[in-house]
């Protein structure tokens, strides 16, 4: 399967921002239900984009300075998808932050302040590399996620908290790259009242759209169910413990967290994990932009500050099923023969 030309240069090489008309400030909307500005915010997720974005990271087409991407593991094919993804982020009119960790390990960043004052930051971010391969599902999807919110995001006017879009580098290395950041975080004692990413968001062979929330850490799995139900998603939420992704690292430096995956533990996830088959064709495009509205969503509310439902007693994360990731290790040798 094939992207056109014309989808690749609109996510790409577009200086164009999305722009709304706020008739009223969202926080004063009645919280059962979210007002016209922010869900046309979350409505504007567009399928088209997601694709093309996922088309020029699995190497279906090629940048608008014309490099393809056929990977994503080796130091060249993440070197590569660095330089598309700060092109990419410029574009939209945004300005892009490189974090060097290491000599060659570097995680994007890119910042949307809010409109008022504050210190406080929410931070969405996903795992930019892959094994060596294609890596469509894991974590071409959530590469494309996380820039299209950030692309949709710019549209909200009324923003009381900052947000900061990150594409982690060497996940598949054992999270170094997301160690690296939240430590230097932590050091900064950065206001980070949140950490949210994803990880493999393409595969839905019962076509359900259950989305599994790994480790919600400090009612944020409330907030998630709010969120969904407000915006009128009728998504299904399932809870899990699962970890041995991105959003570990955040938790370990006492930041809250949360993850957002496919049914990883539930069953219904790609066959074609960490395999040279984990292909643009494999990816369920109509289930990622579902859930690419969900996380919108819950970040929209999140920056309009929309009051916590209440608080319900927690239950410790592993009173949960979950299913670690597996095979982190050198980007270079993997991925398992087919």
């Amino acid at each position: 399967m094939s992207v056109p030309r014309l989808l690749v240069t609109l996510i790409a090489a577009t200086a164009m921002v999305v722009s709304v008309k706020v008739s009223k400030p969202v926080y004063a909307a009645p919280l059962d239900r979210a007002p016209r500005a922010t869900h046309h915010i979350v409505s504007s997720v567009d399928r088209a984009r997601l694709e093309a974005t996922l088309g020029v990271l699995t190497g279906q087409a090629p940048t608008t300075s014309g490099v393809t991407i056929p990977e994503r593991g080796t130091t060249a094919g993440r070197l590569e998808t660095r330089t598309y993804l700060t092109a990419a982020l410029t574009a939209i009119g945004y300005e892009v932050e490189a974090h060097d960790y290491r000599s060659n390990g570097q995680n994007i960043l890119a910042r949307l302040p809010a409109t008022v004052p504050t210190n406080e930051w929410i931070l969405v971010g996903a795992h930019l590399d892959s094994v060596r391969n294609a890596g469509a599902n894991d974590n071409g999807t959530g590469t494309a996620c996380i820039l299209e919110m950030a692309w949709v995001l710019r549209g909200l006017l009324d923003r009381r908290v900052n947000v900061l879009f990150v594409f982690f580098d060497e996940e598949e290395r054992g999270l170094i790259g997301s160690y690296a950041l939240a430590a230097k975080f932590a050091q900064e004692k950065m206001s980070l009242t949140s950490v949210h990413t994803i990880d493999m968001m393409g595969w839905d062979a019962d076509k359900d759209r259950a989305v599994e929330i790994e480790q919600p850490d400090g009612g944020l799995w409330e907030y998630y169910n709010a969120a969904n139900a407000r915006h009128g998603l009728g998504l299904k939420l399932v809870r899990t413990s699962s970890g041995a992704t991105d959003h570990v690292a955040f938790r370990e430096s006492g930041f809250r967290s949360v993850g957002l995956c496919e049914e990883w533990v539930g069953g219904d996830t790609t066959p074609y994990y960490h395999r040279k088959s984990d292909t643009f064709a494999t990816v369920d495009l109509d289930y990622l932009t579902s859930t690419t509205r969900l996380f919108t969503a819950v970040v929209v509310d999140l920056v309009s500050q929309v009051p916590a439902p209440e608080k319900q007693p927690f239950d410790p994360h592993e009173s949960f099923p979950g299913r670690d990731h597996c095979g982190h290790g050198d980007g270079e040798t993997l991925p398992l023969p087919d």
